[in-house]
């Protein structure tokens, strides 16, 4: 399997735990781990990616994946397989849990990537969500303040998931 580039953007550090239990799941493999505040210059290195990011607001994108948006808009994802996890809370937001996977999902899928990774709604408690494409999640959804006992699990049984299917 070819490096993995990890990409994760976060303002209350939630996410950064979420990127330690990836890495925990990662650690026979190679990958790097880039948090998008200081850039994404580097996600045209790799071919295989998982990019993480919690859901602000009604379904936007956290702060700092909002400053590279422009940025990720105009990059070409053509033979690059993207896993995708969403942070956001089912109960508070249920109107629109995790919705900003579903931006970076339609960005990696309109510039030529392939996404990877698509997870069941089962389990999960909440009104809507625009991350879901085809009846499933468009990647792993995490609520760590609801279910956090499922996190581990989660996030093990996704890895194991996707990467067969990276290259």
């Amino acid at each position: 399997m070819k490096k993995i580039g990890v990409f994760y953007g976060t303002t209350s550090g939630i996410t950064t735990g979420i990127v330690d239990e990836v890495e925990f799941y990662l650690r026979k493999e190679e990958y790097d781990v880039y948090n998008v505040a200081n850039g994404i210059e580097k996600l045209s290195d790799y071919e295989n990616l998982i990019l993480i990011t919690p859901t602000y607001g009604v379904g936007e994108l956290q702060v700092h994946w909002s400053k590279v948006a422009d940025q990720l808009r105009n990059t070409d994802f053509t033979g690059k397989k993207v896993g995708l996890i969403g942070l956001g809370n089912q109960f508070a937001f249920g109107e629109s849990f995790i919705g900003a996977i579903k931006i970076l999902y339609d960005i990696v899928t309109a510039n030529g990537g392939e996404v990877v990774g698509f997870t069941s709604t089962d389990g999960y408690q909440f009104q809507e969500s625009e991350a879901i494409v085809g009846g499933k999640f468009v990647g792993l959804a995490i609520d760590e303040g609801n279910q956090g006992d499922y996190t581990p699990e989660r996030i093990e049984n996704w890895l194991n998931q996707i990467k067969p299917l990276f290259n």
